[in-house]
Formats: C-alpha cells, structure tokens, sequence
C-alpha cells in the first residue's frame, strides 16, 4: 500500500508540472495572440484564442485536480505509516 501511494504521489507530481507549464505556455500564447494576431481574418484569429483559451483552462483545471490528488496521496500517506514500527540500527551490531 506504501509502495502505491509513494508511486502515486511521484506521479502526480510529474502530472502537476506537466500541467503547470502548459498553463504558462497557453498564458503566453494568449497574450502574444491578443495584440499579435497571425492573420487578418478575424474567423480564423477567433478560432485560435479559443483553442488557446480552452487549452489554458483545461491545465488550470487539471493542475488543481492533479494538485488535490497529490495532497490526499500524502495524507494517506501519513494515516499508513503512522502506525509503523521504527527500523532498527543494525549497522552497529554487525547485521
């Protein structure tokens, strides 16, 4: 149970960075799209901040579910090994 979790958490970290940057890169594109546009019709500019726009919603919204996912993997984390027994130094008595 200890394992999974451990291998949950670092996966959802690795989840909630991967997030995190594609809601940056979104956000900047966004931004470059409003006062840049790629082209002079104004259809195909409004096709491109939507997608932009929904991309950034998407990570925002991934990143906090990601995020909430993490935290509960931590606390059951914390209720599962709570009650474990501390490891004993065997080092000194010769294995």
């Amino acid at each position: 149970m200890i394992s999974f979790l451990l291998a949950s958490a670092g996966l959802l970290n690795l989840l909630f960075y991967i997030f995190a940057i594609g809601f940056v890169v979104s956000l900047l594109l966004e931004q470059w799209l409003k006062f840049r546009p790629l082209s002079v019709d104004t259809t195909m500019n409004d096709r491109n901040m939507f997608i932009v726009q929904s991309n950034r919603r998407y990570c925002w919204r991934q990143a906090w579910i990601t995020n909430i996912y993490w935290f509960l993997c931590n606390v059951g984390l914390y209720f599962v090994s709570r009650n474990l027994q501390a490891p004993t130094d065997d080092f000194w008595r010769g294995m």
